[in-house]
């Protein structure tokens, strides 16, 4: 106990301090407090209903929603926020919302779990519900092929038998970690017009899988071409899609015999696997009304926007050529955008390998817009616009922030998509100039 009691009280200190000086605090009090007790994790998520989301692409977003349907039900709960989602993160989550006795003040924790991270988070938590979004190539330095993914997933799993799966059944990779205990969510429509396949093969028989219906990349009705597996039932699915565009969603949710007429701010097809996947994860932890997932706007870096007067600054993550392709499809029809800026870093965090913009699809973009890269990469992202067949791009002085801020505040609305430490270097100044919420916020 006087262990846990000294390593929650200097992490604690450390995070104050951190804050006093407008620090994030998102990562190294938890750093500390394993420094002294090193499964201090195990003590603080006792008695505490955990909901994991992990999965390459929807996490922050899906964790937010659960995290706004949550609040509306009065449920206290927290969520490791600002993409702090390795074991020093989630340990500082708690951290904070602690007693310095260890005891979480907090009914509900929803953490947002790296794939690579989640089997050594899981040696400390019992969660209640892992949710697995979706399987893509992300970060080949870190994480490798989708093989790999998809290994340390099971290995994470299987630290948590007793955790209610919540799978995406259009995904083959992810779908494949089903059990009994598992909870699916899919799409059904066909859309075949995003190229970029990255799990052509079946999981069990390694042959080439088929598709009755395409949602994109890998993600749809398939099935495999020399064995047994294939899609197969689906609990919460989205049907009759009316309205899909960069402004929002209208669609069916449908599960269990009830029917939601889903009306969503949320632009892209890929948020609409998000808001399945949190209303999946919801139901299990007894809460059915999908429709407390209907107003909400994004979450921190993901479709955020700032204002500057009547002009709109749009930014994104993009990480992985899947993310990117639907991006660049989605703000290719955004209205009143003059401006896109593409930034590109290579920093640990982001991976250093940055062959995947060449896997991603520029082919929407139009000629009627400017077009500026920036970061550490920004030349190598002017060579990719260049063969995509903009040769317009104009190349901001590596990380020229003052240079950046002026393509921002000359006319018409600006779209960023950034990759993760491009982001975390924007944000703070966007920020600053146009008002918004503090990232761990």
């Amino acid at each position: 106990m006087f262990s846990v009691f000294f390593s929650l009280l200097f992490a604690r200190a450390v995070s104050s301090l951190l804050r006093l000086f407008k620090k994030g605090a998102t990562t190294l009090p938890g750093r500390v407090a394993l420094f002294i007790k090193y499964d201090i994790l195990s003590v603080l998520s006792k008695d505490v209903r955990i909901i994991c989301v992990t999965g390459t692409n929807g996490k922050t977003t899906t964790c937010a929603l659960i995290e706004q349907a949550l609040v509306k039900c009065q449920k206290s709960c927290f969520i490791n926020k600002s993409g702090a989602n390795m074991l020093s993160g989630v340990t500082t989550s708690f951290v904070i919302n602690s007693t310095l006795f260890g005891r979480c003040k907090k009914d509900f924790a929803i953490l947002e779990c790296d794939e690579n991270s989640l089997p050594l988070i899981s040696r400390y938590i019992d969660a209640e519900v892992l949710a697995v979004t979706n399987i893509f190539r992300d970060q080949l330095d870190r994480y490798g092929e989708v093989s790999h993914t998809l290994g340390v997933i099971k290995n994470g799993i299987d630290n948590m038998q007793g955790a209610i799966l919540v799978l995406n059944a259009d995904c083959p990779l992810t779908n494949s970690l089903s059990s009994g205990n598992s909870v699916t969510f899919g799409i059904d429509a066909d859309y075949r017009d995003i190229d970029v396949m990255e799990a052509r093969y079946c999981p069990r028989c390694q042959r080439c899988l088929v598709y009755d219906k395409r949602v994109f990349s890998h993600l749809g009705a398939y099935r495999c071409t020399g064995c047994d597996y294939k899609r197969g039932r689906v609990d919460f699915e989205a049907r009759n899609i009316r309205l899909l565009n960069e402004k929002g969603s209208e669609f069916e949710l449908v599960t269990n015999n009830k029917r939601f007429d889903m009306s969503c701010r949320l632009g892209g097809i890929y948020n609409v696997y998000n808001i399945l996947c949190a209303a999946a994860v919801l139901s299990c932890v007894g809460i059915d009304d999908a429709l407390l997932l209907s107003d909400f706007e994004g979450a921190f870096g993901r479709l955020e926007s700032f204002y500057n007067g009547e002009q709109r600054i749009m930014l994104l993550l993009v990480k992985n050529p899947v993310g990117m392709s639907s991006c660049i499809k989605y703000v290719s029809k955004l209205d009143g955008v003059s401006k896109i800026v593409f930034a590109l870093n290579d920093n640990y965090a982001d991976g250093r390998d940055i062959s995947w913009i060449w896997d991603s699809d520029f082919e929407p973009l139009s000629g009627d817009k400017s077009y500026y890269t920036f970061g550490t990469r920004s030349e190598d992202m002017a060579v990719r616009l260049k063969y995509s067949g903009v040769k317009t791009a104009k190349t901001l002085s590596g990380e020229d922030i003052n240079a950046l801020m002026g393509v921002i505040n000359s006319d018409g609305d600006t779209v960023i998509l950034a990759n993760y430490t491009a982001m975390m270097k924007i944000r703070p100044y966007l920020k600053r100039e146009f008002g918004g919420k503090e990232f761990w916020q």
